[in-house]
């Protein structure tokens, strides 16, 4: 049961910081809270006999269990320890949806955020039905608070500033790594030159202007040699370049106009198009569809995807009847498979069989609907 909250926290279910939501969803819980406890004043959670210190620790592996909660905070109401304002669910939403804990089906438990230890014992307490009850109320909050319109937004901004993602619409676009798995040989020639295009324009823009002057000489000279090589067979590419080189000549190297052409040069000589108006279109187009590949990757819904499937994937897979042994002071699994298990699927294990259900019925019917 340590972990019991962790499986909306940490698996990519989070709440935005705002106020008015977090006293909404605080709210949610100490109604939940007062249904369980018959509506009775909260009373300050017992101090635990020495040997209860703590919830049953996670079955530890080679690398060490979660040594975070370690005994429950006294002094502390149930329903106040679960309110919203005592959970990090801001760090919780930024390690989930924003790529700074990727959930994998090994690891340990630094996968999954920290929950305060009297947010611990106060789930503890709580009987099967009604911890059913919380995993659904904090289920069915968060996901209304993530699918805002301005978590969306907040999100959006995030991955512009972090992974240069942009929406412009764009269907269809294939990044290099699909055109190699489905075998499209002339997909992946067609990125190919438009990422050497838009390298080569990045690079005419950054380079020293006296440097780029002395490419330019180097460049010249060896394409005037293979345009007056009639044994070449693609003489002619060459007599092209010397032709749109030559105005070139008289310019300054770091006039706009002599880095422009000389990106256009670089086209012509990779087999790209000979205008400065189509060499740009291709550019502009090139790094839209990026940006527009970062944002398939990074936004929200398909974070949401990624992080949902992995979650029902693994959680499925719980055996909640492994048997366990106490060594040493630790609760490890007898089967070395269940053992070898990361923190999600312990989490579950902890967790028991009716909440990890609840928490699957929810992350499939929100896959449903994305």
């Amino acid at each position: 049961m340590q972990r019991l909250i962790a499986l909306f926290l940490g698996l990519s279910l989070a709440v935005a910081a705002s106020t008015g939501v977090e006293a909404q969803l605080g709210g949610l819980l100490r109604k939940k809270a007062g249904e369980v406890l018959g509506k009775k004043p909260p009373a300050p959670a017992p101090q635990p006999a020495p040997e209860e210190a703590a919830p049953s620790p996670a079955p530890a592996t080679s690398g060490g269990g979660d040594t975070r909660d370690t005994a429950p905070a006294t002094g502390k109401a149930a329903a106040s320890a679960l309110d919203v304002s005592e959970l990090p669910v801001r760090q919780s939403a930024d390690q989930a949806l924003r790529g700074r804990v990727r959930i994998r089906e090994s690891g340990d438990w630094d996968q999954l955020p920290f929950i305060p230890p009297a947010a611990v014992a106060a789930a503890y307490a709580l009987g099967e039905s009604a911890q059913v009850a919380l995993v659904e109320t904090v289920g069915t909050a968060l996901k209304s608070t993530v699918m805002s319109a301005a978590f969306m937004a907040d999100h959006d901004e995030y991955i512009q500033r972090q992974h240069q993602a942009v929406n412009h619409g764009l269907t269809g676009v294939v990044s290099m790594e699909e055109a190699v798995k489905r075998n499209d040989l002339k997909a992946l020639e067609a990125i190919q030159l438009r990422q050497t295009l838009v390298a080569q324009i990045e690079l005419s823009r950054s380079v020293p202007a006296d440097y780029l002057k002395t490419q330019f000489d180097e460049e010249l000279a060896d394409w005037r040699k293979q345009a007056a090589n009639t044994g070449r067979r693609n003489r002619a590419k060459y007599q092209k370049l010397v032709a749109a080189a030559q105005p070139l000549e008289g310019l300054a190297p770091g006039d706009e106009k002599f880095r422009r052409g000389y990106a256009v040069l670089k086209s012509i000589e990779n087999d790209g198009p000979d205008t400065e108006a189509a060499v740009f279109a291709l550019y502009d187009r090139e790094k839209k569809e990026q940006e527009q590949l970062a944002y398939d990757q990074h936004n929200l819904k398909g974070q949401l995807k990624q992080h949902l499937t992995a979650f029902v994937a693994i959680a499925s897979k719980v055996n909640f009847s492994a048997p366990t042994v106490e060594k040493n002071g630790k609760t490890l699994f007898v089967n070395p498979a269940d053992e070898r298990q990361g923190a999600l699927w312990k989490a579950c294990f902890r967790a028991g069989e009716a909440p990890t259900s609840a928490a699957i019925k929810l992350a499939r019917a929100w896959l449903a609907e994305l």
